[in-house]
């Protein structure tokens, strides 16, 4: 008998209402912010995630499915949006457009990782991108987005995580910090840490294993190392935040696994799904557009995934339309 390749799921009519109910939520928050769809290919150029997402990030060495067609060209299934939005930006002329350009999709991501609660090799995700405007105001603009979608999803117990990773103008001197606190500890780290301190050293504060962990804790924080701009940025948006009262924590290890991120990083944390709490992830990539070739448009969305959304509704026991348990119309 066959089964579905480990990694992926078959989304059962049970579970239709849950997605249903996601989707919804998703149509109607987009609508009241302004943001206007947008469908890019589930391949792309090999090339586009190796300069995009960066050599030396997880994804890129490890995660991705790869594989040459019959021309001989090097394609891959995306492993993330950003890359491919930000490419159609460019490629449709899209700076000619009123800026900043609000979009948002849908679909489905391939990523070869380690199977868990919420998180799967074929999973489908909800992002956003707003290109274009490099003020902080934007910054909390996107984060509001995800904000008002969990909160009417009905999570409970939301709050930010929130950090700076810093600017091509003052990351080199933290990265020279951090690699020479590393280098002290270099016998105490994990395989993959040895790797990341050589190729990706930013990497090294998203590392998982348990023995890196005290490791981390003593590392050198990047607040610390932050040019006057992106300290005025950051205390800008926090400024944002606090204004609207929207709880938050400053997590000086959040980093992100991607290269392109600048400046503000941010996760939605919720209560209910274990130890795997974040609901959605993203940050600003105001460098990724050069990158890939275009002129220098800064940029900042984030993502989430439909499943870890489906599974935190199931967590929290909200109800949901059409779901089994749900009350049954009266009359």
């Amino acid at each position: 008998m066959y089964l579905a390749p480990r990694g992926t799921n078959d989304i059962l009519p049970e579970d239709q209402p849950y997605w249903a109910y996601v989707y919804d939520r998703v149509a109607e928050v987009t609508g009241l912010y302004g943001y206007e769809r947008i469908d890019v290919p589930i391949f792309e150029e090999t090339e586009l995630f190796a300069r995009g997402v960066g050599q030396g990030t997880d994804i890129v060495d490890k995660e991705m499915y790869s594989f040459q067609d019959k021309g001989g060209r090097d394609l891959t299934l995306r492993p993330e949006f950003t890359a491919g939005v930000v490419r159609a930006y460019l490629q449709h002329g899209m700076r000619t457009l009123p800026q900043p350009v609000r979009l948002y999709t849908t679909g489905p991501l391939f990523r070869y990782e380690r199977v868990q609660a919420g998180r799967y090799r074929q999973h489908t995700q909800f992002n956003v991108e707003c290109l274009g405007e490099q003020d902080p105001a934007v910054d909390f603009e996107v984060m509001s987005v995800a904000w008002m979608l969990f909160s009417r999803l009905g999570f409970q117990d939301l709050v930010f995580q929130v950090n700076s990773t810093g600017c091509p103008a003052c990351r080199p001197a933290y990265l020279q910090a951090l690699v020479a606190y590393y280098r002290q500890h270099e016998g105490e780290i994990c395989a993959d840490c040895k790797r990341r301190l050589e190729r990706n050293p930013l990497r090294l504060l998203d590392c998982k294993t348990p023995s890196c962990q005290p490791i981390i804790a003593g590392a050198p924080r990047i607040s610390d190392y932050l040019c006057e701009e992106c300290r005025t940025h950051f205390g800008t948006l926090r400024g944002y935040l606090d204004a609207a009262q929207r709880p938050y924590t400053v997590n000086h290890r959040l980093v992100r696994g991607l290269d392109y991120y600048t400046k503000t990083v941010f996760e939605v944390w919720a209560a209910g799904i274990g130890a795997q709490n974040a609901v959605c992830g993203g940050g600003r990539y105001d460098g990724l557009a050069e990158q890939l070739g275009g002129e220098p448009t800064p940029g900042i969305g984030f993502g989430s995934g439909i499943e870890r959304l489906v599974l935190t509704l199931k967590e929290q026991g909200i109800p949901v339309p059409g779901a089994p348990g749900y009350p049954a119309p009266s009359g």
